[in-house]
């Protein structure tokens, strides 16, 4: 569907430190202290009901969801090189691998919470 040389040249660079790594950036600004750095993971899914009861939801629900967002997200950087049909069926093809995820294992994504002083 999509040709070569298009896909070869779609580049989204992304970088994700660990907690180690912001640790020791924090601590290498000798101006600032770390008072508290917490991680905590949430379902991705995290309030799609209401009632907060999307753990009942069937992973079609919940993954249709989740694909709606991240499309929302990236269909702009995605449509500046791809044909709609492609991005379409990209986004199709993502909620059906999510589904497969979801039956076998939990989906969550991690937060990282920072509180930090300036030591004078």
């Amino acid at each position: 569907m999509i040709e070569e040389e298009k896909l070869d040249s779609f580049n989204i660079p992304t970088y994700e430190p660990t907690i180690e790594e912001i640790r020791n950036l924090i601590k290498e600004e000798e101006s600032l202290f770390v008072q508290r750095l917490e991680v905590f993971t949430v379902p991705r899914d995290e309030g799609i009901s209401e009632r907060g009861d999307c753990c009942f939801l069937d992973e079609s629900v919940r993954a249709e969801f989740i694909a709606t967002y991240t499309r929302a997200a990236m269909e702009p950087l995605l449509s500046a090189k791809f044909e709609v049909q492609v991005i379409n069926e990209l986004f199709i093809r993502f909620q059906w691998k999510l589904e497969q995820l979801m039956k076998v294992e939990k989906f969550e994504t991690a937060n990282v919470i920072i509180s930090i002083t300036k030591v004078v």
